[in-house]
């Protein structure tokens, strides 16, 4: 399970920030999942909440809102891939991202990030 080390990196970033303004507790944290990034929100939210036993963090609200990909083709179009519906696994979600203009492979350029958009501190 690579979310873990995942949420490593994310309470770090939870923790400095919260240093950084003398916080005595962390209320909610706020976070963006690509949809094409590899990673299970629920197991991440568990190892969040394991990591952050005992820190100001300890009892914080994880929320997660996805970031659908976008992508770039050489033909010029750029922005929302076409996707062949709501229930495909990972590897078919990837093998659809095609240009809609010319239906050549496409480089993604967004929907991979796993970011802290926002941190509630008191």
């Amino acid at each position: 399970m690579h979310e873990y080390s995942l949420a490593v990196d994310l309470m770090e970033s939870v923790l400095t920030a919260a240093a950084e303004n003398d916080a005595v507790t962390v209320n909610s944290v706020s976070i963006k999942v690509g949809r094409i990034a590899h990673v299970n929100p629920i197991q991440l939210e568990f190892c969040l909440r394991s990591i952050g036993e005992g820190t100001v963090a300890e009892n914080a609200v994880y929320s997660f809102e996805y970031v659908e990909p976008e992508i770039k083709c050489l033909c010029g179009y750029s922005g929302k891939p076409n996707v062949l519906g709501d229930d495909l696994d990972m590897l078919e979600y990837l093998v659809s991202l095609v240009c809609p203009e010319c239906g050549k492979n496409v480089e993604v350029i967004g929907g991979t990030e796993l970011t802290v958009e926002s941190i509630d501190i008191d």
